[in-house]
Formats: structure tokens, C-alpha cells, sequence
């Protein structure tokens, strides 16, 4: 009893000054607070941590000061906890827990996470991407969610400050501190409706076919660029003379409706023409070329690089297009 008796001696002459000198604090008061709370004794706390009974009495004596409480009382019965010291036994529990885990590898669950990430993308990001790997997602991570919303000039500041976990697009410059994987390399086709005219033309070489091609109204997708959006004019990059345009969209989804309705024609994605093929009455037609192949990558930013969840994610979607993917190319 004389480490209890000396730490109360030390307490009644101290300076029972209020303020909560917050800096002097340190994990080991917290310890030892905490066995002091399991075992109501000063003397059995130093020695399950190892201190020396003087030892325990000055560290105890430096948590009645920073405390104002003297935490343990002596009773006829022996020391008991005074009732503040008696409610900060989970409130001790819970911090020393925390601080531990900081210093823990996370453990990453997909079975039962409720994460939501975030995703910034074009609606070919959606078809290409999270339309096919999203059924794979629910069945390994049923609880997880995706938020997906546009690509815009903001994109890669929004990766930056963490509003956003990834980004999809193609293989444009990415600025530094930024991280990227190729999930698939990509090639144009021409979408046409079901028994048109061009299926019946003859031609040898990319340039004959787009002559062709230039005796029908086009439709051409615009994709967004700095903060605004500009018209992809693949018929002129592949050396046509680019024919009339019909109509100049953003979104994918409108080439393929019109063109199963018309004998306006498309230079679409291959992706893009594999979905719509299936429930629209279209035909394609390959581009003798790979001169406007392209890669679509999957970006996100050095500040969630090493976070478990996102490298999960990433990982998931980086694996399935380079194994399960039905239209990887070969």
C-alpha cells in the first residue's frame, strides 16, 4: 500500500491546476492508466509493465495531475476508483486500440466491405469498363459500391485532393504523381445497319473503304478536352475526306440507334460495337489499320497509391482485363 499511499501524498501537493497540458501526454501514461484501471493498484501496474515502484509512483502522480483526480482512494476496504477514473476505463481502451492499429497492417475484407469508391469516366469507360467488370465485383465484393461520375477538366485535381479514388481514360499525357495501368488496347470498326449498301462494296485498302463510306451521313463522337469538348474526327486522322456529319455527339450511346434506324454509318470503338451489336440489328466492318489504335488505362494519384483498398480495387480491374476479359485482344 505505500506506492498508493506515496502517489496520493504527491497529488495533494501539486498545483491543481485545471488546463489539460495535452502535450506532455504519451502512450505510456495511457498504459499505465489503463493498468492502473485493471488492477486498482500502483504497485501491480508498475510490475505488469515493468517499472520499478518509485517509477510507477511519478508516472502515476503525473496522471492525478494531468487528470486532477486522484483516481485512486483509500477506503477501509483498501484503494477503489474514484468515479472518474472509473468511467475512462473504455475511453482508455478504445484510444490505446486506436493508437495500436495505427501502427497495424489494415486488414481488407471485400466479403463484407461497404466501400465506395469513386470513379471519374466517359460513358465508354462505362461500357468498356464497369459495365463488364461490374459483374464480377458483385460476386467477390457484393457490398461494395461504385460511384461514377464524368470526366471533366477537373478530373485530375479532383484525384489529387481525394474526392475522387480512380479515373478511366485513354492514353493522353498524365501529369506527374500520377499512376496508370493499360487494361486493353482499343481499335475503331464501322457500325452499319443491318443489310446496308456499303456490306455489298468492294475494297482493298483503308483509303478505298473510306471513300466509300463518305457517300453516307456520319455520326462522330466529341470527347471532352481541357473544359470543354471537341469533335474526333477519325475519318480524316484515317486519310478520308470526311463526308457529311450527320451529327457530332459526346455520348456513344446515340451512334448505334441512329445507325440501326438510318444508312447514316459510324467509326465506333470496338467495345462500343461488340455491345450495341448484341441488341441493335447492326454489322461491322474491320479497318484494314491500326494507325488509330489506342490504350485505355486506368489512373489514380500517388496519395492513395499504397492504400490497401484502393490496390485491391485496381488490382481486381487490372486482372480481369488481362485474363477474363472476353473482349481482350490477342
Amino acid at each position: 500500500m505505500h506506492a498508493e499511499y506515496e502517489c496520493l501524498r504527491m497529488f495533494d501537493m501539486q498545483n491543481t491546476d485545471t488546463n489539460f497540458r495535452r502535450n506532455s501526454l504519451d502512450l505510456n501514461l495511457l498504459r499505465m492508466l489503463q493498468m492502473l484501471l485493471r488492477t486498482q493498484s500502483v504497485t501491480k501496474a508498475g510490475e505488469n509493465l515493468g517499472l520499478s515502484q518509485p517509477a510507477a509512483s511519478r508516472v502515476v502522480a503525473k496522471l492525478r495531475y494531468e487528470l486532477n483526480d486522484p483516481l485512486l482512494v483509500r477506503t477501509r476496504k483498501g484503494y477503489v476508483l474514484t468515479p472518474l477514473a472509473t468511467s475512462l476505463r473504455e475511453k482508455v481502451d478504445e484510444a490505446l486500440d486506436t493508437a495500436y492499429n495505427v501502427f497495424q497492417p489494415r486488414n481488407f475484407a471485400p466479403l463484407l466491405s461497404k466501400r465506395e469508391f469513386k470513379i471519374c469516366t466517359t460513358d465508354y469507360g462505362e461500357l468498356a469498363v464497369i459495365n463488364p467488370f461490374a459483374l464480377q465485383l458483385e460476386q467477390i465484393a457484393p457490398n461494395i459500391s461504385l460511384e461514377l461520375s464524368p470526366w471533366n477538366e477537373d478530373t485530375f485535381s479532383s484525384l489529387e485532393r481525394g474526392e475522387v479514388d480512380f479515373a478511366l481514360y485513354s492514353d493522353e499525357s498524365i501529369p506527374l504523381d500520377f499512376h496508370y495501368r493499360d487494361l486493353f488496347e482499343e481499335h475503331y470498326v464501322l457500325i452499319l445497319k443491318k443489310n446496308h449498301p456499303l456490306k455489298e462494296a468492294k475494297w482493298e485498302t483503308t483509303k478505298k473503304l473510306l471513300a466509300e463510306v463518305e457517300r453516307y451521313q456520319m455520326i462522330a463522337p466529341r470527347y471532352p478536352y481541357k473544359n470543354s469538348y471537341i469533335t474526333d474526327d477519325i475519318y480524316e486522322r484515317l486519310g478520308g475526306k470526311g463526308g457529311h456529319r450527320f451529327v457530332s455527339s459526346p455520348y456513344f450511346s446515340l451512334a448505334p440507334t441512329l445507325v440501326a434506324q438510318s444508312n447514316a454509318v459510324a467509326l465506333v470503338p470496338y467495345r462500343i460495337a461488340s455491345f450495341y451489336s448484341a441488341i441493335l440489328p447492326l454489322d461491322t466492318i474491320q479497318i484494314p489499320t491500326d494507325e488509330e489504335n489506342f490504350k485505355y488505362r486506368l489512373i489514380w494519384h500517388e496519395r492513395t497509391h499504397r492504400d490497401i483498398e484502393i490496390k485491391w480495387l485496381r488490382d481486381q480491374i487490372v486482372n480481369f482485363f488481362s485474363s477474363n476479359d472476353p473482349l481482350r485482344q490477342k
